[in-house]
């Protein structure tokens, strides 16, 4: 059997035998008959799809590791026709690679790609338009126009993604077709899905930036879809959002405008002992549409991509309000704990807001200290940040800092300390005495190369008549006499001596020690000779021969700098004229210290967080933001805001949500989403208003109407197979539904209760259901039951009075009785303490879990004042402290309830109590099913949950078999808080949600024939593998 040889990969197959490749040591490299590649060809021209699928795999892996697979061009592209969708997927990666190199060979196969335009698979739609939009040949533009016209209607939101990253490589092509190009922009921007928008904006970016007006049919949506877009959409979206905010709103820095943050949070805060407060003349608001646009981006700090944090950060900057950037600067010293890259970028950011806006960042001082293991450009960053934050009162730490800088090793970070301490001497008075006396210290160094930065720093800041200004120059006369300093050093002590020591006698002595050698010295220094000199003669007559030696001396030196310098100031001295007698008012006269400025305060100019800020300079491409104007612009085009409706019931619907949501609460329903934009942006412009018992209970029932239309027609509506196209139906919902809600409260003002209009059976049915539907803020509320023993936990709500698709909390299926012990009587002198997790949510805060903890007195005496001292918490999570036992009698026991967020985390709480006998240390570590509670839900609600999930949100365990589900349900319950869906057959369904984070936890059981399998699905990937592992453990013991 004859074999063709490869060296890209270890085996080579043909046919469906498998041999390796020959050795390349062997010499084939060199052969004349070696053919490249020849065996992937061999494999894509067969008739098996097996070994395409593996020639693809393969040449993908040569383009991913970066080496040349053109040569198979020919090969490739006469797969585009196979009928194998994974094959075929692999070929338009590899055409989108190469069509541009090949653009003969990719125009014969463009009736191939037209008709795959019509094909029933999203994916190949989409990489068909893709590979089209890469062949760069003017002949198709019509063809390629065509296409992006007919996907940017595709129901599937991937290929209108797809889409509108054709747009700018087509305009790229043929910039003629810009105007139909923005038409369908428009219309991308108008989308529904997240998935879309941030590729729309995108193509907005590269195609028409200039036309900010194409923004205002859509900024509420974009605004509302801010939070589901992906990372990098949402970083397109928040730079356009940035320019649309200053080209179309004022500042909101200037004087005539404010934020609402200095009204009373409370309405008794405004009166004092009964009587109303006079409040002070308030400025103009924001615009509602600028209010929404910072609402909606706040969130977003959170972000765990820097570059979405850094883009609000800039919005923020440029467009918000300065009282409320404080968030912004926790955000960015977050962004300290990032890679290398990304602090060099924010640390420049924030070295450029502390020239002006210093006192954001005066609280994270000791975020800004300087590390061993950091480059050196992140210390000259800190450097730079921590003397522009040094203050009064954080001077002296900021120097004892800085004592520590300068005996580093690195030079160059050790030299820019040394300059820092000379800019704190001269911009904080009161420390200019110590500063000069810790650089008088450095010039007594061994280390040549400080002694020499220390000299020139003195020089800048000494001050004439000042006790540490003669000490300066006496320490830089020994200098002088030593020969220690290097050039630029010795000419700076040279300075130093004939500005402030020009009377003192060690100066003539100095003067005539450097004459000696004059020819030697540096250029530099000897220019700094001759004005010594001159102030010589001036304050010391009687040394009028050395100065005129010196003068001598540069007339006849190598430089015509010197030479000229000389001969310019040899009149002050040599000649008796009208010049000489006004010299001691040229030379001789009081200078003011030069100013101490920032290195990055003209940065400012440039947009924050930009390339140009970072480089100092205007970069290509560099497009300043806009001058805002004087008045808000723009409203009538935008959509009508929901605030604007003048009937009394929508300002007490606004008052009601602001009360019962707050703007970080994620309604259950996932077509609610632009209604809670909608509902954020009327809370900003209502007014408060006292409103009766009966009207808040009809708005209240209203709002809830709302809600369940919402849900119900998002459900409806979804039926694309990407969650995307479920976001898409269920805003076109809440939009209908908060026109016929705000209809329904204008024509029945007066008597909400009456039932004018009827609606139609279906409408009634679903509002009746939602009415009685408790959604997730009113199921977590705790209720006393007697199956947890006294404590919290959700009323349980029987199966005719929820929604089919509802999540909702029931008690918990088993409740542990063990309890485990926490302090042992020997280490506590005899007072023991043991714990037991009841299941069930704290009385403090739903996120919190309740932890029954139990002291037991054995001792003889009496233990009093049993309560937590201190406690040991990292991260956000919290502990609400037990009520204190005021004593614990010989024998007996008290229980008692703490409360723990743990964050979702396994990690260990820690604390101490402390009694009569002392203080005792306790540490409380949660098992994974404790994190959890009980949810239930419809199995189709489960299954689609489930299907979200997968991928690496999915852990999957193998377990011992067991064959009766009860023992099944038994082991899960035992293990974990979680409700069963499904208890009988071979998959048995059950979830949970997590205490904290609200995130769902939906748990499998799969029986097969020798083993079960456990399946976890939880958006926090740590808690589905704890959980899985927990669980499969259980199976097996």
């Amino acid at each position: 059997m004859t074999s063709n040889s490869s060296y890209n990969n270890d085996k080579v197959v043909q046919g469906e035998v498998e041999y390796p490749a020959t050795d390349p040591a062997s010499g084939a490299f060199f052969q004349a008959d070696y053919k490249k590649n020849d065996d992937l060809k061999m494999m894509l021209d067969g008739s098996k799809d097996s070994l395409k699928l593996e020639a693809m795999k393969r040449i993908i892996g040569l383009i991913a590791k970066g080496r040349d697979a053109s040569d198979l061009f020919p090969a490739v592209v006469k797969n585009v026709v196979s009928k194998n969708i994974e094959v075929k997927k692999l070929v338009y990666v590899y055409l989108v690679r190469y069509a541009e190199e090949q653009q003969d060979l990719a125009l014969l196969s463009i009736s191939t790609f037209q008709r795959a335009l019509k094909d029933p698979n999203q994916l190949i739609r989409a990489g068909a338009l893709r590979v089209l939009s890469s062949i760069r040949v003017p002949m198709i533009v019509p063809i390629v126009m065509l296409a992006i016209r007919d996907s940017a209607s595709d129901m599937s939101p991937y290929v209108r993604k797809t889409a509108a990253h054709a747009i700018p490589k087509l305009y790229s092509l043929d910039p003629e077709q810009k105007e139909e190009l923005v038409s369908i922009i428009d219309k991308l921007l108008s989308d529904k899905a997240p998935l879309v928008v941030g590729s729309a904006a995108m193509a907005f970016t590269e195609v028409c930036p200039e036309r900010m007006s194409l923004i205002h049919r859509s900024y509420r949506k974009i605004c509302s879809l801010l939070a589901d877009v992906d990372e990098w959409g949402q970083l397109t979206l928040l730079n356009v959002l940035t320019v649309y905010a200053k080209t179309f709103f004022p500042d909101p820095n200037d004087e005539q405008y404010s934020t609402d943050s200095d009204e009373p949070f409370y309405e008794s805060d405004s009166e004092t002992d009964g009587v109303p407060k006079k409040r002070p003349q308030r400025a103009a608001p924001l615009d509602p549409d600028h209010r929404l646009l910072l609402r909606a981006a706040k969130p977003l700090l959170q972000s765990r991509n820097s570059g979405v944090v850094m883009a609000v950060a800039q919005l923020f900057y440029h467009a918000g309000p300065a009282q409320e950037l404080a968030p912004v600067a926790k955000a960015m010293i977050r962004l300290l704990r990032a890679p290398v890259e990304v602090q060099s970028v924010v640390l420049n950011s924030i070295a450029s807001l502390t020239v002006n806006k210093r006192t954001l960042f005066e609280p994270f001082l000791k975020s800004f200290f300087v590390r061993n293991s950091d480059p050196t450009h992140l210390k000259l960053l800190k450097l730079e940040i921590l003397t522009n934050l040094a203050t009064e009162t954080s001077a002296a730490v900021v120097l004892r800092e800085f004592q520590t800088y300068v005996t580093c090793s690195d030079k160059v970070f050790a030299g820019a300390t040394i300059q820092a301490i000379g800019r704190l001497a001269v911009a904080i008075q009161g420390e200019a005495e110590t500063c000069l006396n810790g650089l008088l210290k450095l010039l007594s160094s061994k280390d040549e190369w400080v002694v020499c930065e220390a000299v020139v720093v003195v020089k800048r800041v000494v001050g004439g008549g000042a006790t540490s200004a003669r000490a300066a120059v006496a320490r830089a006369a020994t200098l002088l006499r030593s020969d220690r300093l290097a050039p630029n050093a010795r000419a700076a002590a040279v300075w130093l001596v004939a500005e402030h020591g020009a009377e003192h006698p060690r100066a003539a002595a100095i003067l005539a020690h450097m004459a000696g050698n004059f020819a030697d010295q540096d250029e530099l220094v000897k220019l700094q000779l001759l004005s010594l000199a001159v102030k010589l003669s001036i304050t010391q007559p009687d040394t009028l021969p050395v100065c005129r030696y010196v003068m001598t001396l540069a007339h006849y030196d190598a430089s015509y700098d010197v030479r000229d310098r000389a001969r310019m100031l040899r009149r002050f001295i040599l000649q008796d004229n009208e010049l000489s007698k006004h010299k001691a008012e040229i030379f001789h006269v009081h200078k003011p210290k030069p100013p101490s400025q920032s290195n990055f305060k003209d940065r400012e100019q440039f947009i924050f967080g930009s390339l140009s800020q970072y480089i100092g300079s205007t970069a290509a491409g560099y497009r300043p933001l806009p001058t805002p104007p004087e008045t808000a612009q723009g409203a009538r085009l935008r959509a009508e805001p929901a605030q604007e409706i003048e009937a009394p019931a929508s300002k007490h619907v606004s008052i009601l949500s602001q009360k019962d949501k707050t703007f970080y609460s994620e309604p259950e329903s996932s077509g609610s989403g632009s209604s809670s934009s909608e509902e954020s942006s009327s809370e900003e412009s209502s007014d408060e208003e006292d409103s009766n018992d009966a009207d808040k209970k009809v708005e209240k029932a209203k709002e809830a109407n709302n809600y369940n239309s919402n849900s119900g027609t998002s459900e409806s509506d979804s039926d694309s197979d990407s969650s995307s196209s479920d976001e898409e139906s269920a805003s076109d919902s809440s939009a209908e539904t908060t026109d016929h809600s705000t209809e329904a409260k204008e024509k029945v003002p007066e008597k909400p209760e009456s039932k004018s209009k009827p609606e139609p059976k279906s409408n009634e049915k679903s509002n009746l259901e939602l009415l009685l539907e408790l959604d997730e803020v009113a199921s977590s509320l705790p209720t006393m039951t007697p199956t947890c023993g006294g404590f919290l936990s959700p009323p349980s709500v029987g199966p005719g009075a929820i929604g089919d698709d509802a999540i909702t909390p029931v008690s918990p299926a088993f409740t542990p009785t063990t309890a485990t012990e926490v302090i042992s009587r020997v280490t506590s002198r005899g007072l023991a303490a043991t714990r037991r997790w009841p299941r069930a949510p704290h009385l403090y805060s739903a996120a919190m879990c309740a932890v029954e903890i139990t002291f037991t007195n054995c001792t003889q005496e009496d233990i009093g004042n049993i309560r937590i001292n201190k406690k040991t918490l990292t991260g956000s999570r919290s502990i609400h402290d037990f009520a204190s036992i005021a004593g614990l009698a010989p024998g007996a026991s008290a229980s008692t309830t703490l409360g723990v967020d743990f964050q979702d985390s396994i990690q260990p709480v820690e604390f101490t109590v402390i009694s009569s006998l002392g203080e005792v240390s306790v540490s409380i570590t949660p098992p994974v099913g404790e994190l959890m509670r009980a949810v239930t839900m419809s199995e189709a609600r489960w299954d689609t949950e489930q299907k979200r999930l997968r991928g690496m949100t999915e852990c999957d365990k193998k377990a011992a078999k067991l064959e009766d589900e009860a023992a099944i349900c038994k082991r899960v319950f035992e293990t974990a808080n979680v409700a069963a869906i499904t208890a009988e057959g071979e998959f048995l369904r059950f979830a949970g949600r997590m205490m904290s984070s609200q995130d769902l936890v939906l748990l499998s059981v799969r029986i097969d024939s020798d083993s079960t399998r456990v399946t976890a699905n939880c958006p926090n990937m740590a808690i589905a593998s704890l959980l899985a592992n927990q669980v499969a453990q259980a199976f097996n013991t």
